[in-house]
């Protein structure tokens, strides 16, 4: 038996050539035999494309994880093997032909690899079904497999009493669904996204020796969720024309049980109902953009960080990714850092005139932030930090994150700090590729900073102090041009102090404008916290106030600011005195930008610039007014800013 390494024959990427593999027949324990073949994508090639989490690198070193091509062994590991073994043909039937990435591209020929990615759409789209491997059994999946098909078949029917076989199907499918992105990795996995959303057919889901499609998947999902999200208050009636406008919370509103599926709203999704979603956008609008992706994206898992980004590169809409300049495309090229890789797609998103909107929805990185490192690259490969007006794509959830999330500081729904420029086209890369030129208007100087805690007993406890100092910064005159003061004197006044703490937005929800009833539950807690009453720091949590809940969902997230003119707010921690405020237009909120000591040289011009710190919170002035009654109105010039 020959040990030889198995040595790849070059592929033409003129004729569009990828490999496939073929998976020869025989008994389950004996040695995985395949071949592979060179075919053309242009030439209808019969396969199907396999979907399935790479696992435990370490493990392809295991004695016994190899699979034999061409009499050449060939390193996998054990979870690949798992899926090849049990999909493989038994006896005397016919081989099968799949396509697996981790074997059919040279991993080590970069210009390859980099070829092959750039045609993982057409790869999957020209599969003749996509075969999802969710991994081995476990104790319970099997009997979830077996009861998927027959909750499936009562997705479209009216509710009704469950019998004992349907309840006890239904609570065993409930942990399952949810426990989907703990237990089984292929749905915390970046490539499955393009993978599943490319499928021109109904994908196969397998899980060891049962399977179901992934249309029967997505009814159970819908039958369990109708009948489990009630308990948890994550579902609701669809309120109908014909409906009384009175209470509903009573009579048929409240059994659930009597409605049909299209009377149900479901407003808390499991993984598997977002990629159903991409799933069913893709085949009725054939791609998304790219700042949602990234969003959708944000809880997967990448062997590669790049592949961040490279794997969602199919999924745009068709287009898209020539809409730009030539300067902004995304070229997957591996040879590249990781840093230059994130800038690369967020100087795209900007020039699809979506930049400064999509930054005051993320986890910034700060200034000085390092990109995550690929060990892959060579020593000579300058592996730089991340610019900071560029996401690290890597830590896009809490737990991740080194900043707070800039959605924290966001008005209400359909107020924005730019008013009219709300949706302006607004921001350009430099052809230094770490630079971002990008118009606003300067707000104001930060004079002073406080950290409001990160627990409640000392936020509580800050809460007068804070309040006075918001007091005399507003006393502070305007230090702007004489031509605006007027307005800003009128500004910073305009909203309650109260208002700030919490962005102006109701409890647990990011749309509704705090209702008035608030203030009087903030008074209540900055009353008894200057008494020295803490005892709202120890009442249970049915005891506590909404306000004093929007507070603690916050805690050591925000500190409070004043300017030199006396504006207020609260802002990212890591802000500064001596930092200045700044509408980017198309933004929603104003950001905290940091004088820098090197400058940039624009049209012969030596050009200062700043780092990008975080969103804010400027008090006053988060409705448009200051786009909309000064720089509209010809009172206030904008600045261009160059943030590195």
């Amino acid at each position: 038996m020959s040990s030889k390494v198995f040595q790849y024959s070059p592929l033409d990427p003129n004729l569009r050539e990828i490999r496939v593999l073929i998976l020869h027949p025989g008994n389950f324990e004996d040695p995985l035999r395949v071949s592979i073949e060179a075919r053309s994508l242009d030439s209808s090639a019969a396969y199907n494309a396999l979907s399935y989490v790479w696992g435990d690198a370490t493990s392809a070193g295991h004695p016994g994880n190899t699979i034999r091509i061409n009499e050449h062994d060939f390193p996998v590991t054990a979870n690949l093997r798992a899926a090849l073994r049990h999909l493989r043909p038994a006896g005397a039937a016919d081989p099968i032909t799949l396509w697996v990435d981790a074997v059919c591209i040279n991993q080590a020929d970069l210009d390859e690899r980099r070829r092959q990615v750039s045609m993982m759409r057409d790869i999957y789209a020209s599969a003749e079904q996509v075969i999802i491997w969710l991994g081995e059994a476990d104790d319970e999946s099997d009997l979830v497999f077996d009861a998927l098909p027959m909750l499936a078949a009562r997705s479209h029917r009216p509710g009704g009493e469950l019998d004992e076989e349907l309840l006890r199907a239904t609570r065993l499918c409930s942990g399952f669904f949810s426990g989907l992105m703990d237990q089984r990795p292929w749905f915390s996995r970046v490539w499955i996204i393009q993978e599943l959303a490319m499928a021109k057919q109904d994908p196969l889901v397998v899980c060891e020796r049962k399977s179901v499609t992934w249309s029967t998947l997505m009814k159970a999902s819908m039958f369990v969720a109708r009948n489990t999200f009630p308990e948890t208050d994550m579902v609701r009636r669809e309120p109908r024309d014909d409906d009384d406008q009175g209470d509903n919370s009573t009579g048929e509103a409240n059994d659930l049980s009597k409605l049909a599926v299209e009377d149900i709203e479901i407003f808390d999704k499991w993984k598997v109902d977002v990629l159903n979603d991409l799933y069913e956008s893709m085949k009725s609008q054939g791609g998304e953009n790219l700042q949602k992706l990234l969003l959708i994206s944000r809880t997967s898992d990448a062997t590669d960080p790049r592949d961040r980004v490279y794997a969602l590169l199919g999924l745009l809409k068709p287009g898209a990714s020539d809409s730009g300049t030539c300067e902004d495309s995304i070229d997957v090229d591996y040879r590249k850092a990781a840093a230059d890789v994130y800038a690369d797609a967020t100087a795209y998103i900007f020039a699809q005139g979506e930049g400064p909107y999509f930054l005051s929805g993320m986890f910034l990185p700060g200034i000085s932030a390092a990109a995550p490192h690929i060990p892959s690259l060579p020593p000579t490969t300058s592996q730089p930090h991340l610019p900071s007006w560029v996401p690290d794509f890597s830590r896009q959830v809490a737990g991740k994150a080194t900043q707070p999330n800039g959605t924290l500081f966001h008005p209400p729904a359909a107020i924005s700090a730019s008013g009219v420029g709300a949706g302006c086209d607004n921001g350009r890369r430099l052809s230094d590729k770490r630079t971002l030129q990008v118009e606003g208007l300067f707000v104001d100087t930060i004079e002073d900073v406080l950290f409001l805690g990160s627990s409640l007993g000392s936020y509580l406890g800050q809460l007068a102090h804070v309040e006075r100092l918001a007091k005399a910064a507003k006393e502070r005159p305007c230090q702007l041009e004489p031509s605006v003061r007027a307005h800003m004197e009128q500004f910073k006044r305009k909203e309650p102090f109260w208002r700030a703490l919490i962005s102006n937005k109701r409890f647990a929800s990011g749309y509704d404008i705090a209702p008035a009833s608030y203030e009087a539950m903030y008074l209540s807690l900055r009353d008894a916290s200057a008494e020295g009453d803490d005892s709202n720091t120890d009442i249970t949590r049915d005891q506590q106030n909404e306000y004093m809940r929007s507070l603690e969902s916050k805690l050591g997230k925000k500190s409070f600011f004043t300017t030199k003119s006396g504006f207020i707010g609260t802002c990212v921690p890591d802000s500064r005195k001596g930092d200045i405020i700044a509408i980017l237009f198309g933004s929603p909120v104003p950001f905290v930008l940091r004088p820098r000591s090197d400058t940039v040289q624009v049209e012969g011009a030596e050009r200062p610039t700043h780092s990008l710190v975080g969103a804010s919170y400027v008090s006053g002035i988060m409705s448009g007014e200051m786009v909309d009654e000064l720089y509209c109105e010809d009172l206030m010039d904008s600045m261009t800013f160059f943030i590195r």
